[in-house]
């Protein structure tokens, strides 16, 4: 961690080393995280400049021009990088004009204070390594142009966010999203300073500008984090930013279960904008998360009233979006009143998202009308569309909605009597469900994945899984499943059950409840296997087969990781090739370490070779 924070700088390792015995590695860490004064000491025989890190800085920043001081200092408000573009917006001030900044960064590069990175199409980015960033800032601060300084990159980014907004709902959603993951380091100073600074109007427009994107990218724990905050100082605020926070407050925090809050968000910001007079296509955003929370709820009834109000007043604002959304929400309430009607309704949402290039919606309607054609026994039709949504969320970078469709893929699997399969989306999904605190969507993958273990002779091991399951639905207060999928569900469970008595079932069941997600997520993807039991035979899925087994209990996408690891490719180049994030890859590297024994690639490689793995 000490090397990471010093960025490889081999005086400023030497320097920190220098302290170990005197302080505690951890001390050290942290005594960092706050000045570079902890820096000093080193070799008697170096030059004065080279004994403290601060005073090489100190003797750097001297052979400055005074333009070239002040500008450095003000990039110290840029966190993980910047483009030229941002620095002629927060870097012109006093004697500073814009037309002069090119000239000053260039010089600020040559001088090696500044870190210029490749060339992609948004041209060169910009960084200072953080032990230089530490010492800028106090220049900054010295200056007393700081606040100033920091409400500029704000702002900036506060137009770099709202732009990005519509964008985000069109064909050109792949390269907005690209460029606001980039940037997401210094939305993040940016929100920090407006909440800390009572900037409330700014922060609660820039939050409410990046719930989208958040959405997207599965950052749900962290944009509700941010929402909430500016929430807590919104007194005396816009009605208009207001409200953009509370819809993105319901969107964001129900996949970890706080289906209420969700609602009450949503109540709270329908009565503002009808108080606000802010029309109907904003009123029915809200009333569009009320359905959905309504359909988690198991109220079918109540969800088709708010979403055809919701639907009425999207097509009479010619909301196209909106009339997208509500097709599709309002389709899934029905699936469980009219299926016919929800299937035409959704049919009509998919024309619609195509025709605008609606990529996360059309995602959602692609997989959703899988999934009845699934609970219906089309398993080909149900397949199809849903590895349509898949291939489409993955190419488009939408990793939060990229759970539901590997869940059909799963059941669809399941049903067609492929386990491995089946397993192998499960086990992405449960992956993607940990590192997005989705409990909803695990809730899912845990049964799918104990209908398999089940299958497989596992029934104490399916036992866990199934109560693991229910105590997730439970805590997120999801009560929508068709009666469809709890018929398709039972043969498993019966068999699973079958095989142990009634005692030693509800044991193994009530230790599965007891587990929390975490918990539950890693027993679902350890290595421990279920006992072989022979399939039995009465059973209508008796087609289904035992999973081959892997060497150290591996799983099998766990395989797949290692041997593109033995075949050289960077974590990246992974995640590119399985259509994953770079997290879910190091989540699983992680796991192959720990049941390998091993802590480097170049020790997995040889277990892949020595294995037949690569």
């Amino acid at each position: 961690e000490i090397c990471r924070m010093l960025e490889g700088i081999p005086l400023a390792i030497e320097l920190a080393a220098a302290r170990v015995g005197t302080l505690s590695v951890e001390q050290i860490s942290q005594r960092l995280t706050d000045s570079l004064d902890l820096l000093t000491g080193g070799s008697r025989t170096r030059l004065p400049r080279q004994q403290t890190l601060k005073g090489t800085l100190d003797w750097s920043f001297e052979l400055l021009s005074e333009e070239e001081k002040e500008l450095f200092g003000r990039l110290s408000v840029f966190a993980g990088g910047w483009t030229i573009e941002a620095t002629e917006v927060v870097g012109v001030c006093g004697d500073i004009e814009e037309g002069e900044v090119l000239d000053l960064l260039s010089g600020l590069v040559n001088k090696s204070l500044v870190v210029a990175r490749g060339s992609d199409q948004r041209g060169v980015r910009y960084r200072l390594l953080e032990p230089v960033r530490h010492y800028a800032r106090e220049k900054l601060e010295e200056s007393g142009e700081a606040e100033e300084v920091r409400r500029r990159h704000a702002t900036f980014f506060l137009v770099l966010a709202e732009a990005a907004e519509s964008r985000l709902r069109g064909p050109e959603d792949v390269e907005w999203l690209e460029h606001l993951e980039e940037e997401h380091d210094n939305m993040r100073a940016a929100l920090s300073w407006t909440l800390e600074r009572g900037e409330v109007e700014l922060g609660l427009r820039l939050a409410g500008a990046l719930w989208r994107f958040w959405e997207a990218r599965g950052h749900f724990s962290e944009g509700s984090r941010w929402l909430e905050e500016a929430l807590a100082k919104a007194n005396g605020s816009s009605a208009a930013a207001r409200v953009k926070v509370l819809e993105a407050e319901g969107w964001l925090v129900y996949p970890s279960g706080a289906v209420d809050q969700a609602m009450t968000a949503a109540q709270e910001g329908l009565k503002l904008s009808k108080h606000a007079g802010l029309g109907g296509a904003v009123e029915a955003r809200f009333l569009r998360v009320l359905g959905w929370m309504a359909i988690i709820r198991g109220e079918y009834d109540r969800a088709k009233g708010l979403l055809e109000e919701s639907l009425i007043l999207s097509r009479k604002a010619d909301d196209k979006w909106g009339i997208v959304d509500a097709l599709l929400w309002l389709g899934n309430s029905l699936d469980f009143l009219d299926r016919e009607r929800a299937k035409e309704l959704r049919e009509e949402g998919i024309g619609l998202a195509r025709e605008l290039g609606y990529v996360p919606t059309l995602g959602r309607l692609l997989f959703s009308q899988g999934y009845m054609w699934i609970l219906e026994g089309d398993y080909e039709r149900g397949t199809a569309l849903s590895e349509e949504a898949v291939e489409l969320l993955r190419e488009h970078g939408y990793t939060g909605e990229l759970t539901y469709a590997l869940d059909n893929l799963g059941w669809a699997a399941l049903y067609r009597g492929d386990p491995e399969r089946a397993r192998a989306a499960y086990e992405e999904g449960l992956a993607l469900c940990a590192e997005l605190d989705d409990k909803m969507a695990a809730s899912y993958y845990l049964d799918g994945l104990a209908c398999v273990v089940g299958a497989e002779g596992g029934a104490a091991r399916a036992a866990r899984l199934f109560g693991g399951a229910e105590r997730l639905r439970e805590a997120v207060g999801d009560k929508h499943a068709p009666e469809e999928e709890a018929a398709l569900r039972e043969p498993y469970l019966a068999m699973a059950r079958s095989r142990l008595d009634e005692v030693a079932w509800q044991a193994a069941w009530e230790e599965g409840r007891a587990m929390s997600m975490e918990q539950a997520i890693e027993y679902a993807l350890s290595e421990e296997e279920p006992s072989a039991v022979p399939p039995s035979s009465t059973t209508s899925h008796s087609s289904l087969s035992s999973a081959p087994e892997h060497p150290a209990g591996l799983t099998s996408r766990e395989v797949e990781v290692l041997g593109l690891v033995a075949a050289g490719m960077t974590s990246a180049q992974i995640a590119k090739e399985l259509f994953v994030s770079t997290r879910t890859v190091e989540a699983h590297l992680t796991s192959i370490y720990h049941k390998l024994g091993v802590t480097s690639r170049a020790a997995a490689t040889r277990f892949a070779l020595e294995h037949g793995l690569a």
